[in-house]
């Protein structure tokens, strides 16, 4: 066994700050400008964020391409950027439970379209 501290213990994880975010998520940005800060800050490895210059380690993804997904998809942040919910305009924090998703599921189905929304199946582990 070698007496080497592993690179986790001694390289701290640097903590995102708004200003390391892409400019675009700090106004309110459409889908389409959501959808390309994804695009721009894809890391396919280790290494650097080719949009931000954000260091990934262990193929984690940069922060702003983080955001961008969490927006895109209407979750709410992660636990390391929750921090950043009072930067990001429509970002959100905290943990959605089974019932929020169902409501908001209801809505939408309830909107009108132009076919009958399919009978959904109820989540795993769902006994309602």
């Amino acid at each position: 066994m070698s007496a080497r501290p592993s690179l986790e213990c001694v390289v701290a994880e640097r903590v995102a700050q708004p200003e390391d975010l892409d400019p675009r998520l700090l106004r309110p940005t459409g889908h389409l400008d959501r959808l390309q800060i994804v695009v721009e800050h894809y890391v396919p490895a280790a290494g650097r964020c080719p949009g931000c210059g954000w260091p990934v380690l262990r193929r984690q993804e940069c922060p702003s391409r983080q955001v961008a997904v969490c927006l895109l998809d209407n979750r709410p942040l992660p636990v390391r950027l929750a921090h950043l919910v009072e930067v990001v305009p429509g970002a959100r924090a905290g943990r959605d439970s089974a019932a929020d998703r169902h409501r908001e599921r209801e809505e939408l189905d309830a909107l009108p379209g132009l076919f009958a929304a399919p009978a959904r199946s109820p989540e795993r582990g769902d006994t309602s």
